[in-house]
């Protein structure tokens, strides 16, 4: 009787042990479940913000895209009146031709001021697009450190 109660006694002991390994296994899967999600979370934030910054980057492309259109506008303009200039010069109207010069010079220094905001824009969309280059590049880096320092808490 004794051997049988010892039995169901290191039985007992056994399915304790099980139950308290399964918990702690149980756990750990979910302290490193939370970590994951946290890794996530992070990941899908560095994504959005990736996602921000090529948005603006499209803004700062459309903006250059209208100081082009204003270029061209500007440019084709110039020609029309360089045409009348032309006209004019060859009729005898020397007034005509006093007056498409300070035209020119006035559109000209324009088309600088123009081609100033163009860099600019340039510029501007170019660092745009190196900063989503290099969030979008990192991410998974980022990720990866995430990944590492959950599961090194976890270990502790």
């Amino acid at each position: 009787m004794k051997t049988a109660v010892d039995a169901q006694q290191r039985n007992i002991q056994l399915a304790q042990g099980w139950v308290e390994n399964v918990s702690g296994l149980m756990e750990s899967q979910t302290e490193a479940n939370k970590a994951l999600t946290r890794a996530m979370e992070s990941y899908v934030k560095v994504v959005d913000e990736a996602l921000k910054s090529q948005d603006r980057t499209n803004r700062a492309l459309a903006e250059s895209m209208e100081s082009y259109k204003e270029v061209v506008d500007k440019v084709s303009a110039l020609q029309e009146k360089n045409t009348e200039i032309t006209e004019n010069f060859f009729t005898g109207i020397t007034g005509e031709l006093k007056r498409g010069t300070e035209n020119s010079e006035a559109l000209a220094q324009s088309l600088m001021q123009g081609s100033e905001k163009q860099m600019a824009a340039f510029q501007s969309m170019l660092t745009e697009a190196m900063d989503s280059y290099t969030n979008l590049m990192s991410a998974p880096f980022a990720l990866y450190q995430k990944n590492l320092e959950a599961f090194g808490k976890q270990g502790k």
